[in-house]
């Protein structure tokens, strides 16, 4: 098991990686404005594009149109689970292979602690604040 500062340097490794792949043109998507908010507090700045009020069909045609590479970052709920399952499904058919592992991985590292995007920046800053706390082993 790891601890909370292990933890916190995954992630931020994961979030560096969202952070550069959006910046290089691939579509982030998140489900709801405050998952946008919280991406862009921790440094995502490329396109972010959330599914609320959209069919998702429609939307992953128009995404598929577009041809960017697209990255699913939907919740680790049940309802983010099915958001995923459906827009991959819907890209997949229209030839485009959505990125899921950035989902997973963030979903493995925090599926105790939190459900969703919208609490990952406050969740790294009360890690932040934890490892900070902490003395330093060399």
């Amino acid at each position: 098991m790891i601890d909370e500062c292990e933890r916190l340097e995954q992630i931020q490794q994961i979030i560096d990686e969202l952070r550069d792949r959006s910046l290089c043109g691939a579509v982030v998507l998140v489900e709801g404005r405050r998952d946008r908010e919280a991406l862009e507090l921790l440094g995502v700045r490329g396109e972010i594009v959330t599914t609320s009020h959209r069919q998702l069909l429609s939307l992953a045609e128009e995404l598929a149109r577009a041809g960017a590479e697209v990255i699913i970052l939907s919740d680790w709920d049940d309802r983010g689970d099915e958001v995923a399952r459906q827009v991959q499904i819907y890209l997949e058919a229209d030839g485009i292979k959505p990125d899921l592992r950035i989902r997973d991985s963030i979903k493995g590292l925090v599926r105790k602690e939190i459900k969703d995007v919208e609490s990952l920046y406050n969740y790294m800053e009360r890690l932040r604040r934890t490892c900070a706390s902490k003395p330093q082993h060399y």
